[in-house]
């Protein structure tokens, strides 16, 4: 990985670590090269089906708003990148009641081997984090 790459890559994984939400609704998906995206969109309209039995209307309201916002962007894309791609998306405010939603792309600069669907009060790095680390000395 050349340096610039390695910048970009914890520059977006400290802004992404600093994001916290009020309960569970920031979104994960990590995408591996080769896999079907029309499997991935499939599988964030069905949570998208199973979102309306959160019991909390703003918190459903926002799991809906971010898997809907991760769909449009699955649906753009007509295949995983070359390296595969990481998705996060969701309502990062701090103040109950207020939206301030957010929506990232990050094609990382190796491969993902990973697949993942992740809805917490956090986004899931650890498979991007674990790319930074030294490999050979």
């Amino acid at each position: 990985m050349e340096e610039q790459e390695k910048f970009k890559l914890e520059d977006f994984v400290e802004r992404i670590k600093g994001y916290r939400a009020r309960h569970t609704e920031l979104i994960t998906v990590y995408v591996p090269n080769g896999l079907d995206i029309n499997i991935i969109t499939k599988q964030l309209e069905s949570e998208k089906s199973t979102a309306t039995n959160i019991k909390s209307t703003s918190t459903r309201k926002n799991v809906q708003d971010a898997l809907e916002s991760l769909i449009r962007v699955c649906k753009q894309m007509k295949r995983a990148p070359k390296n595969g791609v990481a998705l996060f998306a969701g309502n990062v405010s701090q103040v109950e009641g207020q939206a301030d939603f957010i929506t990232e792309v990050f094609e990382p600069p190796e491969e993902l081997n990973i697949r993942l669907y992740r809805c917490d009060q956090t986004f899931v790095v650890d498979p991007l984090e674990e790319m930074l680390e030294i490999k050979e000395l």
